[in-house]
């Protein structure tokens, strides 16, 4: 990624370690593979495919079920390297891969539900930039209805809470939205699928007031290419996320 162009991704690694940012995003060294990224890629992909070819596929839950555990298994394998070579003991593997596919099917009982009450089919995986700000996101899922716009991200954290990364991230997304299309949307959803919990978030002028001041205070602060200039606050812990 360009040291110039900042992502909620590299926006959160900043604030949480600045010597990560500068390992990962200057340096460019690469990040050693974990089960919750493979997973949590393997989720997002189905999902956005099942909304891009099998949604009006299929007729019954069963159908569709079956659709998005297909599609599920394939982003699964596709993986298959990477999940080999974490070292993990199969049942650990077999424990997250059932995991996820459980996530799935609840999600797709609530999706089934809120089609029939009238929701629209999604844009999904949508990237919008910003040049004023020089910031990019990549947003999991777009409804517009009735000329308003609600914005979904998918989360397969195994907690629901409501961390600063999320706030960060849900404020830059407003801010996209609104440069890219020029009115914020009307909501943002926060869908915690290991939960079942979909929650909304009315979208105010002050998401974009926030994601502007942290853009600039982060772009500020990562203008150097020095590694001096870039402090460990982790404990070290940040040596490790890297082969």
């Amino acid at each position: 990624m360009s040291q110039n162009l900042l992502s909620p991704t590299s926006i959160n690694t900043y604030l949480r370690c600045p010597r990560k940012y500068y390992l990962k995003y200057i340096k460019g060294l690469k990040e050693r593979p974990s089960i919750h990224l493979i997973r949590g890629k393997a989720v997002h992909d189905s999902l956005a495919q099942f909304h891009q070819t099998c949604r009006e596929k299929f007729d019954t839950f069963e159908e569709m079920k079956i659709g998005l555990l297909s599609l599920f298994n394939q982003a699964w394998i596709e993986q298959e390297e990477e999940i080999r070579n974490l070292g993990l003991p199969e049942g650990v593997l077999n424990e997250y891969y059932y995991e996820s596919a459980e996530m799935l099917i609840g999600w797709l009982k609530r999706h089934i539900k809120a089609v029939q009450n009238g929701q629209t089919k999604p844009e999904t995986e949508v990237k919008l930039f910003s040049h004023t700000h020089r910031v990019m996101g990549i947003i999991d899922a777009i409804h517009k209805q009735n000329g308003k716009a609600s914005l979904t991200d998918y989360m397969t954290s195994k907690k629901d809470d409501l961390t600063q990364d999320i706030k960060i991230q849900m404020a830059i997304y407003a801010l996209l939205y609104q440069e890219n299309f020029g009115a914020l949307p009307e909501s943002i959803t926060i869908d915690f699928l290991k939960f079942g919990n979909a929650v909304p978030f009315k979208v105010t002028d002050e998401f974009t007031h926030y994601a502007i001041k942290i853009c600039k205070e982060v772009h500020e602060k990562t203008t150097s290419t020095k590694e001096e200039d870039y402090p460990c606050k982790c404990g070290g812990w940040c040596e490790r996320d890297f082969l």
